[in-house]
């Protein structure tokens, strides 16, 4: 009676482990990120109302302050991290900020922020007992140097940034260059970026207070064996894009990446459920292959109306493939309201390493009850209102905006994020 209880509350935490597994994957930039709507940066996204060339160049001396608040609640019946059946319901709050320094030829840029969650009970994700409810949470913090060569167009930056949870820590660092041509109708970039990860848990309790250990489902633990040969992963991330002015009205992008990823790519608390009842730990392959493409193009419709639309493509080495097709709608109400109402179709074809609860065989090498890595479509809408300020004023934006986000496997969720922007 006690052990069924133990798995019944096991289920449970499925809501917080969904959210931990996705903070581990969001800084690989693809298709299969941008289908988790976690953060919602209404000013990054609003296409500019004046130009159709997003290169437009800060004064010579420019100082811009930019917070952000994201409030995020999601709900659904897939225990998409754990296997089992329970809740994926959870909130989370996500204040953030982003300050950037222009000056002369060259650039600086600090962007730090948290994540804050609150879900239904996470004590299995830990060695650690606590309340029945309690709070969880990620931090981080990105800096960004870059210069432009004289006279020569071109412009090169680098960066390292740090994020940090109890049970996971990434080391971020990344080199880029950009190159535009001298009438500023073209733009090309190439950027390299590399994370370290360390999946292991006590960076925060008090007995440690750095990586300890790897997390697994209390059921599988001190079994005198480790379910993997390692406890890092690195991935290696590779991004070109070339952007082309083709008259007053229309601009278009090409974007492409290629993501190589080795180590530990598994969740090591996610618990798999076999057709006899049997339980594992999660496995994946020790490495992985992530490609993506996006044609992006942004038409001027009168002198009132922008469209900006985006279709992406991604395929990897697990056999997932997916494409999304989105639209924003930048509509300039006045000189200083902007309405913007978006969609988002997104469809995604899942791994064969995928299952659901209890249909996996024992004799299946790879195995996975995650349903991010499952077959779905995901249905995005939404409309955002941006504000501008006199020039008098230092507060120079503020933005609102709101999604409803919708999975076919049930999983749903609202996006509410609000933007203040300052410059100086």
């Amino acid at each position: 009676m006690i052990r069924i209880k133990e798995l019944l509350a096991a289920t449970l935490v499925s809501v917080q482990l969904t959210l931990k597994a996705q903070s581990q994957k969001r800084n690989i930039e693809n298709v299969e990120k941008a289908d988790q709507v976690l953060v919602v940066d209404f000013v990054e996204q609003e296409v500019k109302a004046h130009s159709p060339s997003d290169s437009i160049r800060p004064k010579v001396d420019h100082f811009t302050t930019q917070v952000v608040y994201n409030h995020y609640l999601q709900d659904g019946n897939n225990s998409a991290v754990t296997g089992g059946i329970g809740t994926e319901k959870l909130t989370v709050y996500g204040p953030s900020l982003r300050i950037r320094k222009d000056k002369e030829n060259r650039y600086f840029q600090l962007q730090t922020g948290v994540d804050i969650i609150s879900s239904a009970s996470a004590d299995n994700i830990d060695f650690v007992v606590s309340s029945a409810s309690r709070l969880d949470g990620r931090g981080y913090l990105y800096t960004t140097y870059g210069r432009e060569l004289k006279d020569s167009g071109l412009t090169i930056d680098g960066g390292v940034g740090l994020s940090l949870e109890s049970d996971y820590s990434s080391l971020k660092t990344e080199l880029g260059v950009t190159k535009e041509s001298a009438d500023r109708m073209r733009k090309y970039s190439l950027q390299f970026q590399m994370f370290n990860d360390d999946l292991r848990w006590g960076l925060f309790h008090s007995e440690y207070y750095r990586p300890a250990e790897l997390v697994y489902p209390f059921e599988l633990r001190n079994r005198n064996r480790e379910w993997y040969d390692t406890h890092n992963r690195n991935s290696y991330i590779l991004k070109g894009g070339y952007t082309q002015v083709l008259n007053r009205k229309n601009m278009v992008g090409l974007f492409a990446d290629l993501t190589l990823q080795k180590g530990l790519l598994a969740t090591p608390f996610h618990r798999v459920y076999f057709t006899d009842g049997f339980l594992k730990v999660e496995q994946l392959p020790y490495q992985r292959w992530k490609g993506g493409m996006a044609l992006r193009l942004h038409s001027f419709v009168g002198g009132n109306v922008i469209l900006k639309n985006t279709m992406n493509y991604y395929l990897d080495s697990f056999e997932i493939r997916a494409i999304s097709l989105e639209n924003e709608t930048s509509i300039k109400l006045s000189p200083v309201f902007i309405l913007a109402p978006h969609f988002r179709f997104y469809v995604q074809e899942g791994t064969p390493f995928f299952k659901g609860y209890g249909a996996h065989e024992r004799t299946a090498e790879y195995f996975t009850s995650d349903y991010d890595l499952s077959s779905f479509e995901t249905y995005t809408l939404g409309i955002g209102l941006k504000e501008h300020f006199d020039r008098k004023s230092s507060l120079r934006t503020l933005a609102l905006r709101y999604s409803y986000m919708y999975r076919s496997n049930g999983m749903q969720a609202h996006i509410i994020s609000t933007s203040f922007q300052w410059d100086k």
